[in-house]
């Protein structure tokens, strides 16, 4: 009881908790995979194999290949993003960076893919222009040349809490 009463009033507890949780179902969701869907099938069909697998992950899930282009989103994505779908798959993961350097972000992508792994607070620009904080959680080649990012919307503090 008081280690689950420490996380809920302590925020970055609450927040490490949280993205714990999702870093969990992610590892157990890829390890669901099985070694016939890692054979040679289109990005496209291996991006829908990943995004199947993933299902149940609540957060927006988004699928990039590894020139940085998303491939495939999922409904959450779509929500907090405000792009379509089709309009994300035109994007890559700069497209949704506010106020990028192209050079320093291709340097942090190419650290991604060599790490394979990477999380923490970022923001996102939305497609109306609005920024919006999340906590993000990362694997890279979770099937060869397919990277995803699951993206978990900060808390807005309510009135009250201000």
């Amino acid at each position: 009881m008081m280690g689950s009463m420490a996380a809920a009033t302590h925020p970055r507890r609450a927040r490490t908790t949280v993205q714990g949780r999702v870093i969990a179902q992610l590892e157990h969701a890829l390890a669901e995979l099985e070694p016939r869907q890692r054979g040679p099938y289109t990005m496209r069909a291996r991006a829908d194999s990943v995004l199947s697998t993933l299902a149940d992950v609540n957060c927006a899930i988004l699928i990039a290949n590894s020139w940085g282009r998303y491939v495939h989103v999922n409904d959450r994505a779509v929500t907090l993003t405000g792009y379509s779908a089709t309009e994300l798959r035109r994007r890559s993961v700069w497209d949704l960076t506010p106020g990028v350097d192209l050079a320093s972000a291709r340097q942090t992508w190419r650290a991604f893919l060599k790490k394979g792994r990477m999380r923490g607070p970022f923001v996102i620009q939305r497609k109306d222009g609005r920024t919006r904080p999340v906590e993000y959680v990362a694997i890279a080649n979770v099937l060869p040349g397919l990277h995803v990012s699951a993206l978990l919307p900060k808390r807005r503090p309510r009135a009250r809490e201000r």
